[in-house]
């Protein structure tokens, strides 16, 4: 279970590699292959992705196919799923053992739970092999390492840029301008300025959220970190494993809603259940600020972009596309962000804490007949700027045009591709970053680029198995995931006392057990020289 974890020098190689380390020498359909080798028999890879698909996503696929029709011989049908049901139809997919040749999955859908299952295959042989050169030069050994599971495979395609997609508050800067307020720079400032949205804008909601998200990180990070205290997600219930202070032993591992015994154990702030999670008090606080129905909200950036809302939580990746379409649809407003940590938001060095996996990624269904010609389909595009760039960024000349080495401008018809590459195409060694970024995003930009940015914590490496716990850990998730909604959304006023009835129902499902498997695991991580 001992993942190793990139340097930083290795960090640094992967994330400032240039275009030119990343080119491959093209036959005339630009593959990378040779040129005048047969072409395989034809075949239609079945993907499932999420989100809306990019109108022009057509114009795309036919673009590929032209390219590749001498060479790969190979068609994509993308099955796109609403981000709300991505989840559960993947797994009832693979419950029915349909077959499938691509499937967007994560940690945070159902990748911990499938790959012990075996429902995805191992992808090791792939990588790091001169049968699939784009993908060895794209996808460094330290970084295939760190992307591997609980027992030392690898069973995705890791997608990434940079090792942390800055978390902001994305707010509309006209109103802020409109009534005189400074620039926002701290939790304070923007309370301020939902205040001043609810007493001025009447109908507007100052904070759009998507309701299966709630709030999502807003508000994290506000105690201090502390080594000897590491948090470990299971079936959607966090755990504190508390640690010796020389990081050797597992002293106690503390549930969620525990008793008041068990979190006095841990040192401060954690020492109570209240002071241990000080944002969910702030989730109650700030619900005011929500839209009455906000529980069935599915897309809280569509409701912000249709002039309903003041903000809306998202990722710094997205700021020059976002506020592109938001002048579009309103020609006077304009975007501005605020980013929620503290030391992030002052880039700080070591600031970022990271275990140099990645949170999104693919996966190849053991049912599909096609491992082969998928992952020559990725090798394909990880083999050049051309081939990346078209399915991240469109046609050239039609939706985008580069400029310089490593950046790049929307065109017009980009209103009609907008990809999300986080599902397909993102790479360390192959961004472009939007040049239309004003100098605040630039510069975090080249702030999340910086290996200096990041460090490892205690237990970064460590990745919990279910294997000895299946029944448990599905039990516990599905009881507990609809209360982890309505708790993120701030929907329990008293929320301690909803957390120690929910985790005495989970003790029904075997909280205890996987408690106790969780310490047995990470005592042994610890003990073969895990960090």
């Amino acid at each position: 279970m001992n993942v190793k974890r990139m340097t930083a020098a290795a960090l640094s190689v992967a994330m400032l590699g240039t275009a030119a380390a990343c080119s491959e020498p093209k036959d005339q359909a630009g593959t990378g292959g040779s040129a005048g080798s047969a072409a395989p028999a034809p075949v239609t890879l079945k993907g499932m992705l999420f989100g809306e698909q990019p109108k022009d996503m057509q114009l795309v696929l036919d673009e590929f196919e032209k390219r590749t029709q001498g060479t790969l011989n190979t068609k994509l049908n993308i099955q796109w799923n609403p981000a709300s049901d991505h989840k559960q139809k993947v797994k009832l997919m693979m419950a029915a053992g349909e077959e499938a040749d691509f499937v967007f999955d994560a940690d945070f859908m159902n990748l911990k739970e499938l790959v012990p299952q075996g429902a995805y295959m191992q992808l090791d042989k792939y990588f790091n092999n001169d049968a699939y050169p784009g993908l060895k030069k794209a996808f460094p050994p330290e970084y295939v390492e760190a992307n591997k599971r609980y027992d030392g495979h690898l069973y995705t395609i890791p997608f990434t840029q940079y090792f942390y997609d800055i978390d902001v508050i994305y707010i509309r800067k006209d109103l802020r301008e409109k009534y005189g307020l400074p620039p926002i720079g701290s939790y304070e400032d923007l309370q301020k300025f939902y205040d001043v949205i609810l007493e001025k804008e009447k109908g507007m909601t100052p904070l759009a959220l998507a309701g299966r998200r709630g709030f999502y990180k807003i508000f994290g990070g506000l105690n201090p970190e502390n080594n000897t205290v590491r948090s470990v997600g299971v079936a959607g219930v966090n755990f504190f494993v508390h640690l010796s202070d020389d990081l050797k032993k597992v002293t106690d591992v503390v549930a969620f809603g525990d008793p008041a015994s068990e979190h006095a154990k841990l040192p401060v702030p954690y020492n109570t259940l209240r002071s241990a999670y000080p944002e969910y008090d702030k989730y109650v606080e700030w619900t005011k600020y929500l839209e009455k129905d906000v529980l069935s909200q599915k897309d809280g950036k569509a409701f912000f972009m249709s002039g309903k809302a003041a903000s809306y939580e998202g990722n710094l990746s997205s700021f020059a596309a976002d506020r592109k379409k938001l002048k579009e649809t309103n020609a006077s407003a304009d975007l501005e962000m605020f980013v929620y940590n503290a030391n992030v938001r002052d880039m700080k060095p070591k600031a970022i804490s990271t275990n140099y996996k990645t949170n999104n990624s693919l996966a190849i269904p053991a049912t599909s007949k096609n491992a082969d010609r998928t992952m020559k389909f990725f090798d394909w595009l990880f083999s050049s700027r051309e081939n990346h760039d078209l399915f991240e960024f469109g046609i050239q000349g039609k939706h985008w045009e580069p400029v310089g080495d490593n950046k790049f401008k929307l065109l017009d018809e980009s209103k009609n591709y907008s990809f999300p590459g986080y599902e397909l195409t993102w790479n360390p060694n192959m961004i472009r970053v939007n040049n239309d970024l004003d100098e605040t995003a630039k510069k975090y930009i080249e702030y999340s680029a910086k290996a200096d940015t990041y460090y490892s914590p205690p237990l970064a490496g460590f990745t919990f198995d279910n294997t000895n716990v299946k029944a448990e850990f599905a039990n516990m998730n599905s009881k507990y995931e609809p209360f982890l909604q309505l708790l993120k959304l701030g929907q329990y006023k008293d929320w301690p006392l909803e957390a120690a009835k929910m985790n005495g129902e989970l003790k029904a499902l075997g909280l205890d057990k996987i408690r106790e498997e969780i310490r047995k695991q990470v005592q042994a991580y610890l003990d073969k020289g895990g960090k």
